[in-house]
């Protein structure tokens, strides 16, 4: 299992986030990519995709040149880190149909919960984890047909 990390940044975010992920996944498993360039080469290396892909995006521009590079991602569980709460932000990051998406400014516990499931339940890929009101994760659902 291997698991793609993006992000431009080096901040306390960046490092936070990444201190969760090598808690649940071996550092060996774990590519960290920080321009979009070099994140699309390596998604276009057949037939060796990654299971999932976080994407920690820190700006409006990020997350629109990630957009563009879409197509990349199908067939990859993708973990989405918004920069802001806006309305549009949110529109634009389910565009990228993410089992699970948070914010840039969360702890990121829901984040080390949504990798052990992810990690430790082989599901279908029809299958998306939906957010609650309460900003955590409350369920695994079956996704429409169309967000495939």
């Amino acid at each position: 299992m291997n698991l793609l990390f993006f992000t431009s940044s080096n901040n306390e975010h960046k490092k936070r986030l990444q201190r969760v992920i090598e808690t649940r996944v071996q550092k060996e498993n774990i590519e960290i990519y920080r321009t979009i360039e070099s994140l699309s080469r390596r998604l276009r290396q057949l037939p060796n995709k990654p299971s999932i892909v976080i994407l920690l995006v820190t700006s409006q521009e990020e997350l629109l040149d990630i957009l563009r590079i879409r197509k990349l991602f199908r067939d990859i569980r993708i973990v989405l880190i918004l920069p802001d709460r806006e309305e549009s932000t949110v529109a634009k990051g389910h565009r990228l149909y993410p089992r699970f998406f948070s914010y840039i400014d969360s702890d990121f516990k829901e984040i080390a919960a949504v990798l052990n499931k992810m990690l430790n339940h082989k599901y279908d890929e029809d299958w998306m984890i939906v957010r609650g009101t309460n900003d955590t994760y409350n369920s695994i659902t079956r996704a429409p047909a169309g967000d495939k």
